[in-house]
């Protein structure tokens, strides 16, 4: 299939499902080839290592075995511990081949080699202890000589012979060290004759000295008896059939490793096709699927923007809701200072312009003296500063209300939590004076770097649902704000009140969107939830305790200037961030 064939198949006819399981496909089926070539190319070399191990460990227990025959071997631990490695090397061959299906082809020869290993591990054992039986028999022979030469009788010339009993034992000894070096026929006649001649001069000899000859006669045989099953067990180990067998399994080996060279190169070169047609399929597909990102990117560009549009709209709507739920308590709030403006504008005027029938009397200021006129005037200037002060009032709870619904849409800059929280307690404060005492607890805190509005809006929140929980007492309630800088550079902001608390299996909710325990009409459910990602997407955490019957206490902590203005952006977007 050529690249244009593949990229009008995806283009026109293919769907993305289909391009993805024709791409799982190619990659399953390399996948599987590079597998099995992974495995091909791990068994028979394996077991190639093992084999030749093994044959070296054959030679070694054959040198062993042969220095033993030789007489030089200091001990027999040597054939012992051969043998044994011997017997763990064929075993390892034996469950290679028939571990890996490459191999079980190999699994009779090996069996084979094995058997022929047992049996030569049989009579290496057979040869080791006619061996210790020699040596036994050799080391007892000095003392049983020493022995003979003690009696006067053996120096005497014997009557039917020239020859003197020692002369006797020297033959047979030197008969015996022939055999020994070479056990032929010939040497083993000649050492019975030997033996014969002794054994019948030992009738003339003294009793004492007929019965240490007989011992020395009988160490004697058991040399020669020894000498000759070793050297007959030698014989058969050497007929032992192992290296036709090891030849057997080196032929088989090459035949395998030659045909697992073929199906080698035919695997490489099946893999090589498939990579290159999954290289020339996943690049058509990746064509394919950019176009649809990009159509997909526009799309999601336009649904995060309304998505924010709409998320700004809620916070806003929050803001508002708080507000809404307080105007009858802010317009008293307003209404009150007006009200005394009012009285002390009336009362001014009432001062300054005199009455009609005191105009028909003349200037009545002509008529005043020094001291009244400074009264006049003291009392003009108290009752402008009063006026002046209502003013103010009402200035600074409309500025407050202002700066808490206008829409910034998260832009940072310095904010200085205190003011932030007499400003949320001047717009509570219509539902607050009826409802808890006010205790402030600030530690003097710096400014951070924030959202103000947005951390305005937490700390109204926080305080209304104080507010809230509070109104339901049959007792006048206290609510503590409390700031402190902590040793961690953050600033901390604690919320308590004495309300009725919240119960166990609420408070894990409470932060939950849409959650709310308030009746229907009353309440949205996101007030918590928005705080709380007002505070994450500033860095910080708020989390909340509460004891039922005792109250609850809303924590938040927020970093310190110095380490917000390498971490925050420029702009914070609620909830989007989260």
């Amino acid at each position: 299939m050529t690249y244009p064939a593949i990229r009008e198949f995806f283009g026109s006819k293919l769907s993305w499902a289909a391009g993805t399981g024709l791409i799982v496909v190619l990659a399953a089926c390399l996948a599987w080839l590079i597998w099995q070539i992974q495995a091909t190319d791990a068994s028979i070399p394996n077991f190639r290592d093992r084999f030749e191990s093994a044959r070296v460990t054959e030679a070694r227990w054959d040198n062993e075995v042969l220095s033993i025959q030789l007489g030089i071997a200091p001990n027999y631990d040597s054939v012992t511990e051969a043998a044994r490695n011997m017997k763990v090397r064929i075993a390892e061959l034996a469950q290679e081949a028939q571990r890996h299906a490459s191999l079980v082809s190999l699994s009779p020869s090996v069996d084979e080699y094995r058997r022929a290993i047992e049996h030569k591990a049989w009579l290496s054992e057979q040869v080791k202890a006619s061996y210790a039986m020699l040596r036994n028999a050799v080391s007892v022979l000095p003392n049983a000589i020493s022995d003979s030469y003690e009696a006067p009788e053996v120096l005497r010339v014997l009557s039917n012979s020239n020859k003197r009993t020692a002369d006797l034992i020297t033959e047979a000894i030197t008969s015996m060290v022939s055999f020994t070096i070479s056990p032929t026929p010939l040497l083993h006649n000649a050492i019975q004759e030997k033996n014969a001649a002794l054994r019948a001069a030992m009738k003339t000899m003294p009793p004492v000295l007929s019965r240490t000859i007989e011992r020395f006669l009988v160490q004697i045989e058991v040399v020669i008896a020894e000498r000759q099953r070793g050297n007959e067990l030698m014989l058969q180990i050497t007929s032992v059939p192992t290296d036709a067998a090891a030849e057997r399994i080196q032929t088989e080996l090459i035949s395998l490793e030659r045909t697992s060279g073929d199906r080698l190169q035919r695997l490489w070169g099946i893999s090589l096709f498939l990579a290159a047609l999954l290289v020339i399929t996943f690049i058509s597909f990746v064509f394919s699927l950019r176009r649809r990102f990009m159509k997909l990117n526009n799309d999601n560009r336009m649904l995060v923007q309304a998505n924010q549009d709409v998320e700004e709209q809620l916070v806003q709507h929050a803001k508002l809701s708080a507000l809404g739920q307080m105007v009858a308590g802010i317009t008293h709030e307003i209404n009150t200072p007006l009200a005394y403006v009012k009285a002390v504008f009336e009362l001014i005027k009432e001062r300054l312009l005199p009455e009609p029938e005191n105009e028909m009397h003349g200037d009545v200021e002509e008529d005043l003296s020094e001291e009244a006129r400074r009264e006049m005037r003291d009392e003009l200037e108290t009752l402008l500063n009063d006026g002046l002060h209502g003013l103010e009032e009402m200035a600074t709870l409309v500025r407050t209300m202002k700066n808490f619904s206008r829409l910034d849409k998260g832009h940072i800059e310095d904010f200085s939590v205190e003011e932030g929280i007499e400003s949320a307690i001047l717009i509570a404060r219509p539902q607050l004076k009826y409802v808890a005492d006010v205790t402030r607890e600030f530690d003097g805190v710096p400014k951070i770097v924030g959202s103000p509005s947005q951390l305005r809006q937490v700390i109204l929140n926080l305080i209304v649902n104080a507010v809230d929980a509070m109104a339901a007492l049959d007792r006048r309630g206290m609510l503590t704000i409390r700031t402190r800088l902590t040793s961690l550079d953050t600033v901390q902001i604690d919320v308590c009140d004495n309300g009725p608390g919240i119960p166990e299996d609420v408070l894990g909710r409470i932060f939950d969107p849409f959650f709310t325990t308030k009746p229907v009409g009353e309440g949205t459910g996101m007030g918590l939830s928005i705080c709380y990602r007002i505070i994450e997407n500033h860095g910080g955490t708020i989390t909340v305790t509460s004891k039922v019957g005792r109250g609850t206490v809303f924590t938040i902590t927020l970093p310190r200037q110095d380490e917000k203005t390498s971490v925050l952006p420029q702009r914070i977007d609620p909830l989007v961030a989260a």
